[in-house]
């Protein structure tokens, strides 16, 4: 297992794993946890604002992030007047950052509203987001996600991924 502890100032590479064990075996938790991620702009501004939280436990760390809590924020920033004399997210960032609090279930926002504000790499991200939520990585419509069928875990697709997370 990689990053057993793990400080929020660590390589960005070293704080995927223990964000993504900080979502784990909830896939909509875990679509939107790694589409912040990967939005490197919104992802900086999560940390640079205190949205993501290191969580200590007694073998590993785990990161949380409080994406309801950054979209309304965010809204606030966004006041009229306010974005003019200091812009805090491009308009690409701040629709992923609404779309991703929506996929984790924490307030409902409608792809189709947002669709022209996303750039094209976001736009891309944001459909793997929606994949992986439905355990298609692979881009395919496989309703095991790359797992044995029959599989009785109980965990879903990704499950094999979630398992290796909490081994020790």
């Amino acid at each position: 297992m990689k990053n057993v502890r793990v400080s929020l100032s660590a390589d960005r590479e070293d704080l995927y794993e223990p964000l993504m064990r900080g979502a784990c075996t909830v896939t909509q938790v875990e679509a939107a946890y790694r589409l912040v991620f990967q939005v490197e702009e919104l992802w900086a501004w999560l940390l640079r604002h205190g949205y993501v939280e290191l969580v200590p436990g007694k073998d590993f760390d785990h990161l949380e992030v409080d994406l309801a809590a950054a979209a309304a924020d965010d809204h606030e920033i966004g006041a009229p007047g306010f974005r003019e004399e200091r812009p805090e997210l491009s308009e690409s960032a701040r629709a992923v950052l609404v779309l991703a609090t929506s996929l984790a279930g924490k307030t409902a926002a409608r792809l189709r509203d947002l669709l022209y504000e996303l750039d094209g790499t976001a736009m891309r991200l944001v459909v793997e987001a929606m994949m992986y939520a439905g355990g298609f990585m692979d881009g395919a419509a496989d309703v095991w996600g790359n797992e044995e069928p029959g599989d009785v875990r109980g965990l879903g697709p990704n499950s094999r991924a979630n398992e290796d997370r909490w081994d020790m």
